[in-house]
């Protein structure tokens, strides 16, 4: 009996061995994988995860992907910014892909953010072998191909009378149009031109970023507090491939023009731009002076531009043509519509340094998106009293005219409470 009783308890002690085994093996693999949201509408998906894979790897870590599309139903509806907080704290530990202004950070709310580790932006494509430098430099009346949501880069056109918009509904079409050489020249993300290029075959096409404000951003991943840990290797990793080994990684994007310090990021959601503070990564000077500029533009008195009749008329327009989009409260992608706010600080922000002629002209000459510059000029100019009501400037005894909406450089602020 009590042989048989040791024999018994030897098994059940190997058994007992082999399952907590197996245990420790399922929790030691569970301990070594992060999963990580990967957008696989994004073209930079490739990169994204070949970056995901590789950095995670150098700490003994493997990458569980999950795959998201990054859009609504339609390809042109935009992704509500308040997905990003619910990905990150129900699905992933990091979502890779997501583009932050080099001169302008904004995150989502609820967020946080990695180092910076590859760049991108927009770029001029031109077929020429001996492409001009710069959009200044391009002959008087050269038509420019540009898609109707590329915002940022549309507001390029105010400041250059030399070029002529040529406004497409996509960049594929525009991108097309360059290729033949019917147009002089388009203005797109780069990563879309690499989508068209890899798709088509493309060859022939040379691009270069476009200088100035908002037209280089890094990619980031996005991480929720609880997720710090996850994060943390991440960027431990980056920094293992750090030099020629990230170089090649990220190609056919570029390496990250700054590392995107946390604490320069400001949180709350996109104003215009496709496809993310006052600052620059690291310099000091520029966000003192934002702050000032905040200060000054409280206490100023808003001057009224428009009459009260016209901000009546633009209520209607706007709800017929721009509600859609923007939402009935012009908040945009706070309130889960496509399309970036249009009133309140995230639009306003004097850091933005917009102004009416350049938010009139996107206005007038980018939308509605349907059907860019569609309204007439009437309508165009009640919608522009419509938003600047709506941001807290008073209305006067003089009617706001095409002619001053499309020369004016009078700031836009926010005035509203």
């Amino acid at each position: 009996m009590s042989s048989r009783s040791d024999r018994t308890a030897a098994r059940l002690a190997i058994a007992a061995t082999f399952a907590l085994g197996a245990v420790l093996t399922h929790r030691a693999d569970a301990a070594t994988t992060i999963k990580v949201c990967i957008d696989s509408a994004n073209p930079t998906s490739a990169t994204d995860t070949r970056i995901a894979r590789e950095a995670l790897a150098t700490q003994g870590y493997a990458m569980e992907p999950v795959a998201f599309v990054g859009h609504g139903k339609e390809e042109d509806d935009g992704f509500p910014i308040a997905k990003f907080a619910r990905l990150a704290e129900n699905e992933c530990a990091l979502i890779m892909g997501f583009p932050v202004d080099v001169n302008d950070p904004h995150l989502p709310p609820r967020v946080e953010a990695t180092p910076a580790y590859a760049g991108t932006g927009f770029v001029m494509v031109q077929r020429s072998k001996a492409p001009t430098k710069s959009l200044a430099e391009l002959r008087q009346g050269s038509e420019v191909g540009i898609a109707q949501l590329d915002t940022w880069a549309g507001m390029l056109f105010s400041s250059h009378p030399n070029i002529v918009m040529h406004v497409y509904r996509n960049d594929a079409d525009m991108l097309a149009d360059v290729a033949r050489g019917k147009i002089a020249a388009g203005l797109t993300w780069l990563s879309f031109l690499q989508a068209y290029e890899n798709e088509h075959h493309a060859a022939g096409l040379r691009s270069q970023l476009l200088p100035g404000a908002h037209m280089q951003w890094n990619l980031v991943a996005l991480y929720a507090p609880a997720s710090k840990d996850a994060a943390a290797v991440f960027a431990k990793g980056l920094d293992a491939l750090r030099g020629v080994k990230l170089d090649a990684l990220v190609k056919p994007y570029l390496a990250a023009t700054a590392r995107t310090p946390q604490a320069s990021i400001a949180r709350h959601t996109l104003g215009l731009r496709p496809p993310a503070t006052a600052q620059r990564c690291g310099d000091e000077k520029p966000k003192a002076a934002a702050k000032v500029a905040r200060s000054k533009s409280a206490k100023a008195k808003p001057p009224a531009l428009y009459t009260e009749e016209q901000a009546a008329k633009g209520t209607t327009a706007y709800f017929q043509n721009c509600s859609m989009c923007h939402g009935p409260l012009l908040d945009g992608q706070r309130g889960g519509y496509p399309g970036p706010a249009l009133k309140g600080k995230d639009f306003a922000d004097p850091s933005y340094d917009f102004h009416v002629d350049e938010i009139f002209r996107f206005v007038a000459k980018l939308m509605p998106a349907q059907k860019p510059g569609s309204l007439t000029d009437e309508q165009n100019v009640d919608i522009m009293a419509y938003l600047l009501k709506q941001n807290g400037y008073p209305s006067g005894s003089k009617e706001l005219s095409y002619d001053e909406a499309i020369k004016s450089r009078v700031p836009i602020r926010y005035y509203g409470e």
